[in-house]
């Protein structure tokens, strides 16, 4: 999500020092304030995505989550103390959200990737075997090592990553003192500290309409200190597959994508983690779950939500649980 421009200071303004780059699949940006040298700041930031990537990536056959989900088997193997707390954790919201968000969604993933690549729609039968070993009931946690009840579970991480990448960053750059610091790591926002003495960072909550387009547009601005701000939507990775618009984030308890109309589901956190993974949770319930679960998931740590939803007319709507008011 984009930094928002906020109104004409009359102090002077801060020297923001900032830097780009490429990420699991797209980019992350980074920018800070205060005397640490860019060059510390980068080093710090790229060694963590390097190691997140080593942990997580789908697309490596050198990473950890690929040696686990080529262990089939269930004798328990041993995990990263990264790999672990970042599993430990999606478990830990799999079971709040009552299966809303999975960390075993890797099958349905792999048959939505395959329709994306070759057009075809998904067969019902390869559906329903996906969905036969997708259950985050079968995979646990236990001193460090791994222990599925299924051999043949397998796990995508993804939609907590980049947050979990935001924490990690933000705790190396707090440890290195960099006072104030905003950071964008696949369209994942974590924001520390202040932009300059009273301006704190201001965030655009993309317009979904926009976006599919190929626009930034805000439809929302948002004030950040110290937490983050992630948003799931269902318009940035999405085919048309006989006719019916299918994209990416599938109810893991379904296979198939909610019936609502929510296109876009953003979490104010404490932590990237906690506002990732319930973006993603919360793109699947809709309004509906989201207002039954609203306080389970402020016990899970989610400070504010926004859904956007596009009524029978194509107008966006807007529903708000404890979100903040709009920054004059």
């Amino acid at each position: 999500m984009p930094e928002a421009k906020g109104p004409t200071q009359d102090a002077k303004e801060p020297v923001v020092h900032e830097f780009a780059g490429l990420t699991m699949g797209s980019t992350y940006q980074v920018k800070f304030v205060g005397d640490t040298p860019l060059a510390t700041v980068r080093a710090a930031v790229e060694e963590e995505l390097a190691a997140i990537d080593l942990a997580f990536s789908q697309w490596r056959p050198d990473s950890e989550i690929a040696r686990v989900n080529a262990h089939r088997s269930t004798a328990p193997l041993p995990l990263s103390p990264r790999f672990a707390a970042v599993l430990d954790e999606a478990l830990r919201f799999a079971v709040a959200t009552e299966g809303a968000f999975d960390p075993t969604v890797r099958p349905l993933s792999v048959l939505y990737r395959d329709a994306k690549r070759t057009s075809r729609p998904i067969d019902p039968a390869a559906l329903a075997a996906a969905k036969a070993r997708v259950d985050h009931r079968a995979v646990a946690v236990r001193d460090g090592m791994l222990c599925k009840q299924r051999a043949d579970v397998e796990l995508d991480l993804d939609g907590l990553v980049a947050g979990a990448a935001c924490d990690a960053i933000a705790a190396r750059l707090v440890a290195l003192g960099v006072s104030g610091f905003y950071l964008d790591v696949t369209g994942e926002v974590l924001c520390h500290g202040e932009k300059g003495p009273g301006q704190p960072w201001r965030i655009g909550v993309v317009d979904p309409r926009s976006d599919a387009f190929g626009g930034q547009a805000p439809t929302r601005i948002v004030e950040l200190l110290d937490r983050s701000l992630c948003t799931s939507g269902d318009y940035r990775n999405a085919l048309v597959l006989d006719g019916d618009v299918v994209h990416h984030v599938f109810d893991p308890r379904t296979g198939h994508n909610a019936p609502h109309r929510v296109v876009s589901a953003s979490i104010l956190a404490r932590r990237g983690s906690v506002a990732d993974a319930l973006g993603t949770a919360c793109l699947v319930l809709g309004e509906a779950g989201v207002r039954a679960q609203w306080p389970a998931l402020r016990a899970l740590g989610a400070q504010g939500a926004l859904l956007l939803a596009v009524d029978e007319r194509g107008r966006l709507v807007a529903t708000e649980f404890d979100w903040p008011p709009e920054p004059r």
